[in-house]
Order: structure tokens, then sequence, then C-alpha cells
């Protein structure tokens, strides 16, 4: 059955690279010269060091990388022989459903999410999982490219999203940035036997989703014994919510911010949380670049095939109405 999906544009930064740097063809390039076209084993790769590995895993047909567009499926695996699941249907009537261990085997992986793209020249769609984020293919590539002596160690992919104001309207520049992080929710002391769980999923959100308020305090230079003191005195059933202006200052005035600043600095932030002001304001709230598609599934998995093709029907949409300067001959 077909469900939606949230199709995102991305471009390769070429500034700090090279002239006339080209991302797919590149990419294909260094899968044939490799040899790791033919065989999923030779893209595996342990980006964190942690035995959980991220793979290049389903591509389109090596016979049509000499055309304009290459896909592919990126996906996220990490150790685990139990997985934890309710068998039951959820449409049964019972006091409480029954959670289970599952022994998958010592062998088997399990699969954290995945991400789905599609590259023309230096353009890039993205479907993002759940865990598997647009963060994920920037170093997944930059990995692979500085493997293949194709990136040296400094320079990494980085794909810029492209924003858009609410109403329809850009603003070349801004003279300042808001951005909302993560409310920070305290812990009852009555869920003490809970913490364990709670700080693992809490690490894992922010690992995977971005950062919380006190994440975003650390890096304005907060110490451990400031973040503490505050901490303190959240009330058990309490939180802490953070709302942070950016701007640039110079003397008595504000210094404009480029779009292409703003395009890179948020790229990986949900732009629900963001608001820029300007010449004028964006009241209707900016929003990155991106389309809304049905895909076909496979049980509770996009269809990889369907998701390549309805990213690249994206950008042929967003080619042809001149959102994007992208060619496909």
């Amino acid at each position: 059955m077909p469900t939606k999906t949230t199709i995102q544009y991305r471009q390769l930064k070429t500034e700090g690279l090279w002239n006339g740097i080209e991302l797919k063809p590149m990419l294909v390039d260094v899968l044939r010269r490799r040899g790791w076209a033919d065989n999923a084993k030779h893209r595996i790769l342990d980006l964190d060091q942690d035995q959980s590995f991220v793979i290049l895993n389903k591509v389109s047909l090596p016979s049509t990388w000499d055309g304009a567009v290459f896909a592919g499926q990126l996906i996220h695996l990490q150790e685990g022989a139990d997985v934890h699941a309710v068998m039951q249907s959820l449409e049964d009537d019972t006091s409480e459903f029954v959670v289970q261990s599952l022994n998958v085997g010592e062998r088997a992986r399990v699969l954290k999410g995945a991400l789905y793209f599609a590259v023309v020249g230096n353009h890039v769609g993205i479907i993002e999982g759940a865990q598997v984020r647009g963060r994920t293919l920037e170093r997944y590539l930059t990995a692979l490219l500085q493997r293949a002596d194709e990136l040296e160690v400094g320079h990494a992919v980085i794909l810029n999203s492209k924003f858009i104001a609410g109403d329809g309207k850009e603003l070349d520049e801004s003279t300042e940035v808001t951005v909302a992080a993560k409310p920070n929710h305290g812990v009852s002391k009555t869920a003490s036997g809970q913490l364990d769980q709670i700080m693992e999923r809490e690490a894992a959100q922010a690992r995977d989703r971005g950062a919380t308020v006190f994440d975003v305090l650390r890096t304005l230079g907060w110490g451990p014994e400031a973040i503490e003191s505050l901490q303190a005195e959240v009330p058990d059933d309490g939180w802490i919510e953070g709302f942070f202006k950016v701007f640039i200052k110079e003397k008595r005035k504000r210094k404009p911010i480029s779009r292409a600043t703003i395009n890179e600095a948020l790229r990986n932030i949900d732009p629900a949380d963001l608001g820029l002001r300007g010449n004028g304001s964006e009241k209707n709230g900016i929003v990155k670049l991106s389309v809304q598609r049905s895909v076909a599934t496979n049980q509770s998995l996009l269809d990889p095939a369907d998701a390549m093709e309805q990213i690249v029907n994206a950008l042929k949409e967003w080619a042809a109405s001149g959102k994007i300067d992208c060619r496909f001959d």
C-alpha cells in the first residue's frame, strides 16, 4: 500500500572544493574504477567505529549510469541479536500488550533505518528515514570519496538545503535567525528506575534529530557547573525550553546573514523551528524546497525502486518549473 513521503531538495556545496566538481559523475567513476559497483560488501562503512554499518545498498542499474541520474538506497545496520516486539494485533481487546524478546540470530543485523536519494550533477533529492537523515548521507559520501582518494582529509560533502519563504517570497539576506531547540524534560524522582532507558532515549534523540537546549548552551560556552545548576532548578514534572536569536553585529548595526549561509547552516534543522527577519519578515515561516509524493511499500518499508523513481520525478518537476537549474540531457 502506498504511503506519503517527503522528498527534499539538496545541492552540493562546491565552495572550497575545486572548479568543475560534479558529484554524480565523480561518484559513478569511483564505484566503477574501484570495483565497488557490483558488490555491496565493498560499499560498507563503519562511520562511527561502533560496528553499526552504513551501506550504499541498492543502486540504480549500472547500465543507466552514463545517463544523467545516479540513485541509491542507504541503509544503517546495528548490532543486536535480540529484537523487542509486540506480536499481537493492535486491534485486540487486551489489558496490556505483551512485549516479547525475539532472537533473530547471532549473525543478524537490525535495520536502524534507510534513506533514498538520487543525484543529477550536483543536485540531490532525498527521502529521509526516521533514523537515517541527510547528515548520514553527507558523512557516508565524504568517507567513501576519501577512501577512494577523491577528497582530501578536511574536505567534506555538504548538501545544502534550499529555503524559501512560506508566502512564496524570498529574502536575499536576513539580519536575524531564530532557532528553537528541542526541550529538555525533567525526570520525576518516582521514575528513577527508568533513568537508564530515558537517558538512552534522550541520547539517541540528540544524535539523530538535533540539539537540545543544553546542547546549544554548551555550544555557547556554558560550563558543566552552570548547566548542572540550571538543571537543578527544573521541577520534577517540568522541563526547559530555549528559543535562540542568531545575528552578526559590527559596532552599532547588525550585519546581514547571506541566504547561502542560511542554506548551509540550517540544512539539517526542521524549518518549523526557524524564523528569519530582514528587510521584511517571513511571517508565514520558511520551508525547505520539498514535495510530498506517494511511494509504494513492501510491508513497512518503502519500495526502493519506486522511491528512487519518485525522487527523480521531483527533481524533473523542480527543474521544469525553474526552481532549480538542473539539466537531464
